[in-house]
């Protein structure tokens, strides 16, 4: 293969885009894997935090029926709150370096234990937040037939954003992450 046959493989965006070997393509290809175990998983830990906090007596009435009547089927209003919570993984755990599994595993069954380990943390600090736990009811057992969701999606993912102290943004289809500023107030002279 002479330099310029080669030259023209290693520019052509094709090659570039498909490097199946990438870290982060692994680990991406994990988490989309994982997105139907683990949103059920945060709407079922929305829906116990609901319980603890806004009905520890377990009345029964129509909202609460509406939530022990959910079937968890309908996740596709969390895709885009899942996707996000992915990149901000991605972004703090970014690292494009493949390490050596000397346990028999493959790349993708640790990065489904690592990115499972961490959702699990991160879902059970977020379902403190009552305004993340009434956007998942409102997204899922609460949604309205004929409604938009897009309001209440960005609300939830806000929630993310500030808890995280970073921003999601999505531009031409690409996601990347912003580190938001820390606003210093500044203290009048007396």
């Amino acid at each position: 293969m002479n330099n310029d046959t080669l030259t023209r493989e290693l520019e052509s965006s094709e090659f570039l885009q498909n490097f199946d070997k990438d870290r982060n393509i692994l680990l991406k290809k994990a988490q989309e894997g994982l997105f139907n175990f683990l949103a059920g998983y945060m709407i079922k830990k929305s829906f116990d935090k609901y319980k603890v906090l806004f009905n520890p007596l377990g009345l029964v009435d129509s909202t609460f029926q509406r939530i022990l009547d959910y079937d968890y089927e309908d996740k596709s209003d969390l895709s885009g709150i899942y996707e996000n919570l992915c990149v901000i993984y991605r972004y703090k755990h970014g690292d494009n370096q493949l390490e050596i599994m000397w346990d028999g595993r493959t790349h993708e069954e640790v990065y489904r234990e690592q990115w499972t380990e961490v959702f699990d943390k991160w879902i059970d600090d977020l379902t403190n937040n009552t305004t993340f736990i009434k956007g998942i009811l409102h997204l899922t057992a609460l949604k309205e037939p004929g409604s938009n969701p897009v309001f209440i999606r960005n609300y939830v993912k806000s929630v993310i954003n500030n808890h995280f102290e970073i921003k999601v943004l999505k531009r031409n289809g690409v996601k990347r992450v912003v580190v938001k500023e820390k606003k210093v107030q500044l203290k009048k002279a007396s």
